[in-house]
């Protein structure tokens, strides 16, 4: 009988024995040799590297064939409560628990990789497989003796994990803010716009819109399409601060676990539900959204997801509404309107299903490329174009670069990197994923696309991760949970375990174990209190609260509440420049930019110096501030009567 052959019949129908043991079959054996093949490879990976191929490869045999045999020999006799059936049932699913270790198989790429992952990370690898290990045993033991939870107390645990998750994330973020750990721009950029729309000026902010451009616009909508920012506004009117805006990414991002849990409830049972909630969480992807910058576009998790399970329940009013939420986010979604319109289409649903769809993608890409975009643009070039420049300076050159020169500006490292980091929370789950999974087609091709440009579109904390992150949750979800004609390998998604809540533990092991590889001293330092951090916050309370003002980029969320805001490494790319403040740094080490800009920096600190109009107001080796008396009272403001031209000289 063959492997695959036997993994699809009952464990009960595999060892009828009355006497409890598990009857030594090949097939187990089997199992629990390639888990220990695979456990010792990779420990000889992790700790000890080196030394010959053939020696290594009788070491591991040996060691393997030594665990697997301990493993078989603890099995049968491990002592287990209950009749002579239950505990033979328990002890086949308990071999089978062994191939946890599989997942190893997944991060092999990093330890054959030149560059040795830390020590530390390896331990907390083996921690995660071990800590997987003894679950799926535990929950087979209680599987097999029929005892769980009651719905109401895992709901409660749920919740109050929920909001013990929140409460942990979003103070990481609000410390991370108040230590001037965010890079800066793109935080202070969206609390600007906020501030200036409330002040009666729609979404406008000079502190990207005057550099990003080739020449000053008046709206974020020159950039991107996202009415939803409307959203934001009441809370913003409340209370006035960036922390604000972090509070209400996180309540959206932790609140589309609801969804998710909605999803698998229909096929399993509720405790199962709340792991694929938990496993959706834990994808770096998206618990790292957490704490990055804030972006609108990070808002179109809760939507994208409600979308689906409506669509999923056939709920046709509630889809639509939720589809046209998720098109408010941004521009680009008419691909995933267009997407579900094909997808119904393939799934021969009614007319309805995947005509609409497909006729509101098409038209919202049309108002937005055709109508708002132009509008707001009003000639200027958007600097996005900068993402794809590197592939050639117009379509057809871009199309024909790509197909003859692929891996040099699609198959980059970074851009394979990025993939590998995408796709390991669901790495075992692919092969089952629905039809769902394809949705995220055109959003990874475009990061790839940019990735290897100026653009940061395959990073993976990055905002660009998140639809194609979602929807490969999703997918791989949906496809484990309909099974359909993906049965056979749905059950090895389980690992052949007959408890529904092996499949999500293993893909939380998955996103752990990713978490682990894509986190590391960048992100401790982000939270870290600084040397200079109180000097920074003493400058911050000398400059006037209406006061224009250019500022290192980590200051600049702490700034973000006025109507002019620069970014003092970029001053040189600015179009209107008006500024009564500058605050310099003296370590260039502590702006984060690229190097590119560090030159045009010191010339800013020398010629500032010998500016006489400038007047320094306060100066200590770490930091000088100037005031520029000329430009008092000028605003950036489009058509301000203030806005007229300074009268001074930088």
């Amino acid at each position: 009988m063959s492997l695959q052959t036997f993994a699809s019949i009952p464990v009960e129908q595999q060892t009828p024995s009355n006497s409890g043991r598990l009857l030594l079959t090949l097939p187990v054996l089997l199992e629990i040799f390639a888990a220990s093949v695979v456990l010792i490879t990779w420990i000889k990976l992790a700790f000890v590297p080196g030394h010959s191929v053939v020696l290594s490869f009788i070491a591991i045999l040996l060691a393997s064939l030594v665990l697997a045999g301990g493993g078989t020999f603890l099995i049968n006799t491990l002592p287990l409560a209950g009749d002579a059936t239950q505990a033979t049932a328990i002890r086949g699913n308990l071999a089978r628990c062994s191939l946890s270790c599989l997942i190893l198989l997944i991060f092999f790429p990093e330890y054959l990789a030149r560059v040795q992952p830390p020590l530390p990370r390896s331990y907390l690898i083996l921690a995660i497989v071990t800590a997987l290990w003894f679950l799926l045993s535990a929950i087979c033991i209680l599987h097999g003796r029929r005892r769980k939870l009651s719905d109401l107390r895992v709901q409660q645990i749920a919740v109050s994990m929920l909001l013990i998750l929140f409460s942990a994330v979003t103070t990481i973020a609000i410390r991370k803010y108040l230590v001037f750990g965010y890079v800066g721009q793109d935080l202070a950029y969206f609390t600007q716009i906020m501030h200036t729309t409330l002040e009666g000026h729609l979404f406008w902010g000079n502190l990207l819109q005057d550099v990003i451009y080739s020449r000053a616009v008046t709206t974020d909508f020159a950039g991107h399409n996202s009415p939803v920012m409307f959203l934001f506004l009441p809370f913003y009117a409340i209370y006035p601060s960036p922390i604000t805006l972090i509070v209400l990414r996180n309540a959206i991002l932790i609140g589309a676990a609801i969804p998710v849990f909605l999803i698998a409830r229909r096929h399993v049972s509720v405790t199962s539900a709340c792991l694929w909630s938990t496993a959706f969480l834990v994808t770096p992807a998206i618990l790292y959204q957490t704490t990055f910058d804030f972006y609108p576009l990070t808002f179109v998790v809760l939507p994208l997801i409600c979308t689906l399970y409506f669509y999923l329940n056939n709920r046709y009013l509630a889809f639509w509404i939720a589809l046209l939420a998720t098109l408010m986010v941004r521009e680009d979604l008419s691909l995933f309107a267009i997407g579900m319109g094909l997808l119904a289409l393939a799934q021969t649903r009614s007319a309805r299903w995947y005509v609409l769809p497909i006729v509101a993608g098409l038209s919202w890409a049309a108002i937005s490329f055709l109508v708002v975009l132009p509008a707001a643009l009003k000639g200027a070039t958007f600097v996005t174009d900068a993402c794809f420049t590197h592939l050639g300076s117009n379509p057809t050159a871009m199309v024909r670069d790509v197909l003859l020169h692929p891996r040099s500006n699609v198959l980059v490292h970074g851009n394979l990197v990025y993939l590998k980091t995408l796709f390991t929370p669901t790495a075992l789950f692919l092969f089952v994923g629905s039809p769902v999974s394809l949705l995220c087609v055109p959003f990874v091709g475009i990061n790839l696309l940019a990735g290897a440009g100026r653009c940061i579109t395959t990073v993976i904390y990055a905002q660009y991760s998140v639809i194609p992150a979602t929807i490969l949750f999703l997918g791989a979800m949906i496809g484990i949970l309909h099974g359909g004609r993906y049965k056979y390998p749905a059950f090895w998604a389980h690992l052949g375990l007959p408890s529904s809540a092996a499949a999500p533990l293993i893909q939380i092991a998955l996103g752990c174990a990713s978490l682990v590889f894509v986190t590391g001293q960048v992100q401790w330092d982000e939270l870290h209190e600084q040397p200079w951090a109180a000097e920074a916050r003493h400058i911050l309370a000398l400059i006037p609260a209406n006061a224009s003002v250019a500022a290192p980029r980590y200051m600049l969320p702490h700034l973000a509440n006025r109507d002019c805001l620069f970014q003092t490494h970029r001053l040189a790319q600015y179009h209107n420049p008006h500024y009564e403040y500058l605050i310099l740094d003296s370590d260039w080490k502590h702006i984060n930019a690229a190097t590119e800009y560090e030159s045009q920096y010191k010339i800013l600190v020398r010629e500032s110096a010998a500016n006489p109009t400038f007047t320094a107001v306060y100066s200590s080796p770490g930091y000088i501030v100037y005031r520029i008396p000329a430009a008092a009272g000028v605003s950036c403001v489009p058509d301000s009567p203030q806005a007229a031209h300074a009268a001074y000289s930088r």
